[in-house]
Protein backbone atom coordinates (compact mmCIF):
# COMPACT_ATOMS: atom_id res chain seq x y z
CA UNK A 1 0.00 0.00 0.00
CA UNK A 2 2.17 2.29 0.92
CA UNK A 3 4.58 1.70 -2.34
CA UNK A 4 1.46 2.36 -4.38
CA UNK A 5 0.94 5.66 -2.28
CA UNK A 6 4.07 6.79 -3.20
CA UNK A 7 3.56 6.25 -7.02
CA UNK A 8 0.23 8.26 -6.47
CA UNK A 9 2.16 10.77 -5.00
CA UNK A 10 5.14 10.74 -7.54
CA UNK A 11 2.65 10.55 -10.65
CA UNK A 12 0.94 13.73 -8.84
CA UNK A 13 3.87 15.63 -8.44
CA UNK A 14 4.89 14.97 -11.86
CA UNK A 15 1.58 15.19 -13.86
CA UNK A 16 2.00 18.48 -15.16
CA UNK A 17 5.19 17.25 -16.56
CA UNK A 18 3.44 14.09 -18.07
CA UNK A 19 0.64 16.51 -19.51
CA UNK A 20 3.41 18.57 -21.29
CA UNK A 21 4.50 15.11 -23.40
CA UNK A 22 1.41 13.80 -23.88
CA UNK A 23 1.98 10.50 -20.96
CA UNK A 24 -1.13 8.94 -19.97
CA UNK A 25 -1.85 6.87 -16.63
CA UNK A 26 -3.36 3.98 -18.84
CA UNK A 27 0.02 3.90 -20.47
CA UNK A 28 2.12 2.93 -16.90
CA UNK A 29 0.30 -0.18 -15.23
CA UNK A 30 2.88 0.47 -12.11
CA UNK A 31 0.89 3.62 -11.47
CA UNK A 32 -2.16 2.82 -9.77
CA UNK A 33 -5.27 4.93 -8.24
CA UNK A 34 -5.79 4.90 -4.64
CA UNK A 35 -9.01 4.91 -3.38
CA UNK A 36 -10.08 6.59 0.14
CA UNK A 37 -10.47 2.86 1.85
CA UNK A 38 -6.94 2.27 0.48
CA UNK A 39 -5.25 5.00 2.68
CA UNK A 40 -7.45 3.92 6.06
CA UNK A 41 -5.52 0.82 7.71
CA UNK A 42 -7.05 -2.71 7.85
CA UNK A 43 -6.96 -2.11 12.18
CA UNK A 44 -9.21 0.76 11.84
CA UNK A 45 -11.81 -0.17 9.80
CA UNK A 46 -14.69 -1.99 11.49
CA UNK A 47 -16.98 -4.45 9.42
CA UNK A 48 -20.06 -6.39 10.97
CA UNK A 49 -20.62 -10.42 10.52
CA UNK A 50 -23.39 -9.43 8.35
CA UNK A 51 -21.10 -7.11 5.66
CA UNK A 52 -18.61 -9.83 6.02
CA UNK A 53 -20.60 -12.60 4.91
CA UNK A 54 -22.67 -10.55 2.12
CA UNK A 55 -19.24 -9.83 0.60
CA UNK A 56 -18.79 -13.82 0.54
CA UNK A 57 -21.77 -14.19 -1.70
CA UNK A 58 -20.32 -13.75 -4.90
CA UNK A 59 -17.47 -16.74 -3.70
CA UNK A 60 -20.50 -19.36 -3.34
CA UNK A 61 -22.33 -20.77 -6.27
CA UNK A 62 -26.09 -19.94 -6.36
CA UNK A 63 -27.46 -23.90 -5.41
CA UNK A 64 -24.93 -23.59 -2.29
CA UNK A 65 -26.77 -20.33 -1.50
CA UNK A 66 -30.16 -21.73 -2.24
CA UNK A 67 -29.65 -25.12 -0.06
CA UNK A 68 -28.23 -22.12 2.67
CA UNK A 69 -31.09 -20.52 2.55
CA UNK A 70 -33.07 -23.37 2.86
CA UNK A 71 -31.73 -25.21 5.83
CA UNK A 72 -31.69 -21.60 7.82
CA UNK A 73 -35.18 -21.19 6.73
CA UNK A 74 -36.37 -24.30 8.21
CA UNK A 75 -34.32 -24.11 11.40
CA UNK A 76 -36.44 -22.10 13.21
CA UNK A 77 -39.73 -24.14 12.18
CA UNK A 78 -38.14 -27.27 12.81
CA UNK A 79 -36.72 -26.08 16.12
CA UNK A 80 -40.48 -24.69 17.47
CA UNK A 81 -42.10 -28.16 16.30
CA UNK A 82 -39.28 -30.66 18.92
CA UNK A 83 -39.38 -28.13 21.62
CA UNK A 84 -43.40 -27.83 21.70
CA UNK A 85 -42.86 -31.98 21.05
CA UNK A 86 -40.53 -32.58 23.50
CA UNK A 87 -42.82 -29.54 26.33
CA UNK A 88 -45.97 -31.98 25.47
CA UNK A 89 -44.44 -35.20 25.92
CA UNK A 90 -42.84 -34.30 29.31
CA UNK A 91 -46.25 -32.51 30.23
CA UNK A 92 -48.30 -36.48 28.92
CA UNK A 93 -45.09 -38.27 30.72
CA UNK A 94 -45.08 -36.44 34.40
CA UNK A 95 -48.84 -36.13 34.91
CA UNK A 96 -49.69 -39.74 33.67
CA UNK A 97 -46.48 -40.75 36.63
CA UNK A 98 -48.30 -38.09 39.01
CA UNK A 99 -51.59 -39.81 38.28
CA UNK A 100 -50.49 -43.58 37.95
CA UNK A 101 -47.91 -44.10 40.59
CA UNK A 102 -48.35 -41.60 43.34
CA UNK A 103 -51.79 -43.65 45.01
CA UNK A 104 -49.44 -46.73 44.74
CA UNK A 105 -46.81 -44.22 46.82
CA UNK A 106 -49.19 -43.23 49.10
CA UNK A 107 -50.86 -46.67 49.85
CA UNK A 108 -46.99 -48.63 50.25
CA UNK A 109 -46.20 -45.61 52.42
CA UNK A 110 -49.50 -46.68 54.62
CA UNK A 111 -48.35 -49.78 54.40
CA UNK A 112 -45.19 -50.01 55.90
CA UNK A 113 -46.45 -47.53 58.58
CA UNK A 114 -48.73 -49.87 59.45
CA UNK A 115 -45.81 -52.69 60.34
CA UNK A 116 -44.04 -50.19 61.85
CA UNK A 117 -47.04 -49.87 64.20
CA UNK A 118 -47.04 -53.82 64.59
CA UNK A 119 -43.81 -54.16 65.22
CA UNK A 120 -43.91 -51.38 67.67
CA UNK A 121 -46.70 -53.04 69.23
CA UNK A 122 -45.51 -56.49 69.25
CA UNK A 123 -42.40 -55.58 71.32
CA UNK A 124 -44.03 -53.63 73.78
CA UNK A 125 -46.42 -56.96 74.26
CA UNK A 126 -42.88 -59.61 74.52
CA UNK A 127 -41.24 -56.88 76.48
CA UNK A 128 -44.46 -56.85 79.23
CA UNK A 129 -44.16 -60.96 79.04
CA UNK A 130 -40.56 -61.47 79.81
Amino acid sequence: KQRNQLRVREYQTYQPYFKRINLRMENYPAIEEVDDLDLISDEELEETYLERIAGLKEMFPSPVRTGTSYICGATKPSSLWLYHFLRDAIWITTTSAIILALPLAIEVTQIQAADDLKKARNEKLFEAKA
